[in-house]
Order: C-alpha cells, then structure tokens, then sequence
C-alpha cells in the first residue's frame, strides 16, 4: 500500500487535505485518493504531514498484509506507537490482522512546536458521545488544558454519510449545533470518504474491531487544532473483564502523535449509569439517538427518531423504563411496540451478557425487582441460545 505526499485544496468554501492511495492487492475496488473536507475558516490542515493517512489505513493495510510505504511526514512518537497498536491487534485478532512494515518517507519530532490548544471529541449523538463531552466539561475536568473545546462530527464515517449532498449531515449538524452550544462547546464536521476504504477492504467485524483508528484519523487530520483528543468507549473498568474491543484505554493511546495526545474516555461509568446521567437533561433528551438503523426523522419535528427494534435501541429503552424516563425521550416514541413485548425475555436475549448483567444492576439500584428477574431470565435464555450454537456448529466425525 502506497500514501503519496498530502495536498492541500481550496475548492469554493472547502478546505480539502488529500493523498493519493495505491493498494497492491488485485481485486481491491477502492478509490484512488483518500481525503478529508471541511469549510476553509474552520481550522487549517497541516502541510506535508501524513500522520492522517497512515492512521486511517493501517488496519486495512494489516487485513490485507500489505506494507505501507509514506509520503510526506510522520510523528516519530506515532510511529513507535503504531508498532505497538500493531502488535495489539494481531495478538488479539492473529487470525485478521497481520503485523506490516510501515516506510517513511522522513520522521519528525514536533516537541519545539507549541500544542494546539483545542480539545475534542467524537460526537454522533449518541450516549457515549454525550456523555464524553460532559465529562470534559470544565466543571468535571481537574487540571488546565483538558477541556473540551470542540466536539467533532463525521461525515462519512458511519450511519451519517451524505457525501454528495451534504444535506442530512448538515440537518443533523445544526440539531446538534444547538444542543452542544448550551455547553459552550463548538460543533465541527469533517467529510471524509474513509468509509469507501474501509468498505471496500474490511468485513463488518473488522471494521468494528479496528474503529478507534478511524476516529483518530479525522483528529490527526485536524491536527492544527487538536492538541488532545478523546475517544469514547462503552466498558468501564468495572467489568470483571475488559475484553479486547475497536476502542480500549490499551489501544487507543498509541495513536497519539508528538502534538495530539489520543485518550480514551467513557470507562468511569457504565452505561446504564450513562442512561441516568443522560436523562437528566432536556437538551439531550430531544434528540438522542442510538440507533444501529438507518437515519430518519419525525415528519413533523425534524428531530432524529430511534427504530426502537435493534438491540441497541432495546437496551436503551429498557434502561429507560427502568427509571421511568422513557416517556420524556421523544425520539423513542413514533416506533415503539407495546411497553410489554420489552419484558419479553426472549426480545432480551439477544443483548449482549455484560449489557444484561449491567442493567440487573440498574434495575436492583431502582429496586425494581421484577426486571431483575426478567433479564436475569433473558440471561438464561441467551446461554441457551449460544450453546445450541455452539452444538450446532460442531461437526460429527465421519
């Protein structure tokens, strides 16, 4: 794999960094030059620097066991930690992704220049984009220069991705424009066309397993505003177990840069406590959305609107119910089946078991008994579930 030397662009209003990509394996349909766009009075990219472009494709680059040559320059701190991110993946996923040589073209150490100031996030509207700006809120944040000052939208990263006309991303953009504003947090939106790479190279499970680095791509891009930059994982250090994940407080640093320290957020609460937070405020309240479903919207209101079927939208609203806040989230309400079906075990088992276990707790602190046993129950059912699946997948010898 091949990352030729960063351009910078100006087209019309937009500010355009890119490189043009050259993957060897035969049959790879992906497009020929990987960039990043925002409005030109925004925050200025950062010449020659590829430090974008290697994060962004060094998953897609170990899949396919392809070494990477770069153009242009690159972080020696980010270089030394890509080898360790590398070695993360591989020891555990060995099966998906290989350990690559990475060439640079030249590294450099950047500790003269002065850190950019700016503090962000990944923002999608999300529980745990929510809840990471709250807890890099002033008030919650100990010492000078962790602030958040910018939290970052991406379009073209995952369910909002509306290249070609921009017109839902900037509909969801001005939603949450508003709401973050209430904060004295400032709303950025990058476009970029990662998805078409990672599309093209990485199945479904290996792009979740690997999307911190996507996250940190649009950060390093934005280089010249970023000085520190969180990414929101779902586990707390809580869990009996922190199991290997695409984000992880022993992952996500080793993206960092000589000027743009990536860190991992989100584990100081679970996410039913997450829920809890949430819930009180109104502002979020309006328009969270944590559908794994397609985007769409309230006909009348504008506002994004939850299917209210998948499993994220299920565990959700039962954390909801459980604290007796469903009926003061609107987007949970055009979809919604009868408050019953939810106490179905058989619609929960299909939530993941630490989820489960983390909303008997929930639950118990509410001293809502019965639900207590109703997912204690759709535990029960899931490991049925999986060990049918497991006895269904062993082949008899012949």
């Amino acid at each position: 794999m091949r990352i030729g030397l960063p351009l910078i662009k100006h087209y019309k209003d937009r500010q355009i960094l890119s490189a043009n990509i050259v993957v060897e394996t035969a049959g790879v349909d992906c497009p020929k030059s990987f960039w990043f766009a925002t409005t030109a009075d925004e925050v200025p990219f950062l010449p020659d620097m590829a430090d974008a472009f290697v994060v962004g494709l060094i998953a897609s680059a170990m899949y396919l066991g392809e070494d990477i040559w770069v153009e242009g320059m690159v972080s020696t701190r980010l270089a030394n930690g890509l080898d360790t991110y590398q070695n993360v993946l591989s020891t555990w996923w060995p099966g998906i992704f290989k350990t690559v040589g990475i060439h640079y073209e030249g590294l450099v150490e950047r500790h003269e220049d002065l850190r950019p100031g700016g503090v962000g996030c990944t923002f999608s509207g999300g529980l745990d984009s929510y809840h990471a700006v709250l807890q890099l809120l002033p008030a919650q944040v100990k010492y000078p220069g962790f602030s958040i000052t910018h939290a970052l939208m991406i379009n073209g990263f995952d369910q909002i991705s509306d290249l070609d006309r921009r017109g839902i991303a900037q509909h969801m953009y001005s939603i949450y424009q508003s709401t973050l504003k209430e904060w004295d947090v400032n709303l950025l939106m990058v476009d970029t066309n990662l998805r078409s790479f990672r599309r093209a190279i990485l199945e479904r499970r290996e792009q979740v397993h690997s999307y911190s680095s996507a996250l940190a791509t649009c950060a390093h891009a934005l280089g010249g505003l970023f000085g520190r930059f969180g990414i929101s994982g779902h586990a707390t250090y809580a869990y009996n177990q922190l199991e290997p994940d695409g984000s992880h407080p022993a992952l996500d640093h080793h993206l960092s840069s000589d000027q743009l320290q990536i860190f991992h957020t989100g584990t100081i609460h679970s996410r039913s406590r997450k829920t809890e937070i949430l819930a009180e405020f109104p502002n979020v309240r309006e328009n969270l959305r944590v559908c794994f479903g397609d985007l769409s919207f309230d006909r009348q209101t504008r506002m994004p609107v939850n299917c209210c079927e998948c499993e994220k939208c299920v565990r959700t609203m039962v954390a909801l119910i459980i604290i007796g806040k469903l009926d003061q989230f609107p987007t949970f309400s055009k979809r919604r089946a009868p408050l019953t079906s939810y106490r179905n075990p058989d619609v929960l088992r299909s939530i993941d078991d630490h989820h489960l276990k983390d909303m008997m707790e929930l639950a118990r602190r509410h001293a809502q008994d019965e639900w207590v046993e109703i997912l204690d129950a759709a535990r029960v059912r899931r490991r049925v579930m999986e060990d049918e699946a497991q006895k269904s997948n062993v082949t008899e010898p012949s």
